[in-house]
Order: C-alpha cells, then sequence, then structure tokens
C-alpha cells in the first residue's frame, strides 16, 4: 500500500464532518499492488467505518467470488455471526444489496416491512435494530457489499450514509483493481487463508481482553497500534501474544 493507518484521537466523536471525511478518504485510499495486501486494506476499511461513522457498532465486509459470499473483513465475531446468518438462510441486506446493486436500509428491525423474515427475526433476537448495506459498485462490476451494524433504532443518518458511500467506492475500485491482476479465482483463496489467519488474532484479542480487562474493540485496537509501531503485520504479532502467554507476559512487552 502508498500508506499506513492513520492514527485518529480518541474523541473521534467530536470531529467536524470535514476532517471525518479526510480522515476516511485517507484510510480507504491508496492503491493494492498485489493480493496479500489485500486483507489487511478491508480490515483497514472496516475500522475506518466503524470509527468514523455515528452510531454504528459492527461493521463488515461481503465479497462476492463466483457468485458466493464472503466475509471478507468484520469489526468483531457478533459481525461475522450476522453476515453467517444471512448466507445460510440467503437472504438479508447484505446479499441483496450486492445482487441487485442498490443500498438496502432498515431504521427499525422491529418495524421490518417483510424483505428478510426470517433474518429479521434472528437478528432482532440479538437486540440489533439498524442495518445500512451499501454494494460495492467499480465501474460495470459489483464485487460484494459493506455492511454496517447498530443497535440503535434510526442509527445512520444523511451524513453517515455519505461517508459510507464514499468509503463503498474507494473500496470497490481497490477490490476490482487487484483482481483485474490476479483474478477472481485467487481472490477465492485469498479470502480463505485470511479467515484462517483471522483465528489466531481472535484468540489474541481474546487474551488482551482477559488480561487487560478491555473491550473486543479496545483489544484489536491494541493489536493494530502495536503493530504499526512494531512494523509487522497484526498475524505475526498475535502469534507472538499467544505464545507470550506461556511465559507470563501479554506478548506485547508488558506484564500478564
Amino acid at each position: 500500500m502508498t500508506h499506513a493507518l492513520t492514527q485518529p484521537s480518541p474523541q473521534d466523536g467530536d470531529l467536524d464532518p470535514a476532517t471525518v471525511l479526510e480522515s476516511l478518504s485517507f484510510d480507504t485510499g491508496g492503491v493494492l499492488e498485489s493480493m496479500e495486501e489485500l486483507s489487511d486494506y478491508l480490515e483497514r476499511v472496516v475500522h475506518s467505518v466503524r470509527r468514523f461513522v455515528d452510531g454504528c457498532d459492527e461493521v463488515g465486509v461481503t465479497i462476492l467470488s463466483n457468485d458466493r459470499p464472503h466475509t471478507a473483513a468484520y469489526s468483531t465475531v457478533q459481525t461475522l455471526e450476522i453476515d453467517a446468518v444471512q448466507y445460510a438462510l440467503d437472504e438479508g441486506p447484505c446479499l441483496e444489496a450486492a445482487r441487485t446493486r442498490e443500498e438496502q436500509r432498515v431504521d427499525d428491525l422491529c418495524a421490518e416491512d417483510g424483505r428478510w423474515p426470517t433474518f429479521a427475526q434472528v437478528t432482532r433476537q440479538d437486540g440489533m435494530r439498524s442495518l445500512f448495506a451499501v454494494p460495492l459498485v467499480s465501474g460495470d462490476e459489483c464485487v460484494g457489499a459493506l455492511n454496517l451494524y447498530a443497535w440503535e433504532r434510526d442509527a445512520f443518518g444523511s451524513l453517515d450514509a455519505a461517508l459510507v458511500r464514499i468509503a463503498a467506492r474507494r473500496c470497490a475500485d481497490a477490490v476490482v483493481a487487484v483482481t483485474q491482476l490476479d483474478g477472481m479465482r485467487r481472490l477465492a483463496g485469498q479470502l480463505e487463508q485470511a479467515m484462517a489467519s483471522r483465528a489466531v488474532i481472535e484468540q489474541a484479542k481474546g487474551v488482551i481482553m482477559a488480561l487487560r480487562g478491555i473491550p473486543e474493540h479496545e483489544a484489536f485496537d491494541v493489536l493494530r497500534k502495536t503493530s504499526q509501531d512494531r512494523n509487522i503485520k497484526v498475524r505475526v504479532l498475535a502469534e507472538q501474544v499467544i505464545g507470550g502467554v506461556v511465559q507470563g507476559r501479554d506478548g506485547l512487552g508488558t506484564p500478564g
């Protein structure tokens, strides 16, 4: 990639719209030089959208490869579970957005209009209320959807929608550009490999959450920031965290 992650302040919610737009555009921009960079790029997109879109609690990216959906990046395991329900039922906002190339938005899942009855019923039980899925369209191609979820009703306003559309467009351009170089078949393999790497990252997050008493989002931020400071991949750092537990440390250079 041509740049590193931004380091937003803890007061992201207090930033003015122009600063938010600049930061989000920076995080979702750049040119992918190889398929190997795709996973890290999509992770950056997911966490940047969650950070800068007000009211957003969970974010995921669905990529279609040979019409088969894959969750290529996600903010927490909760996102992965929501996406898995959609794939199993073959219904839901992310699939609808990817297949129709039209945005899918639900402001109150309890008053859902019948588009995805089984999915809505299951998701309501988990407490989810607002959904917003934007297709990943670049030129004539649609490669998936950017999916936002929130626990509150009416979570996404007009500014939020505008920011998500910008992120989705940039994300789509990056995915299409790299698949034109390496092909969709290799993309499918890369996504499967990335999901295997995520298993190690999830374990490391669990270790950090337990040792430091912090929630999942903060645990990932610790991994992400430390990986930048040390200039190593998050997956490699996660392996160090897991290995460090055996030595009574958290693998990040501090006592466990």
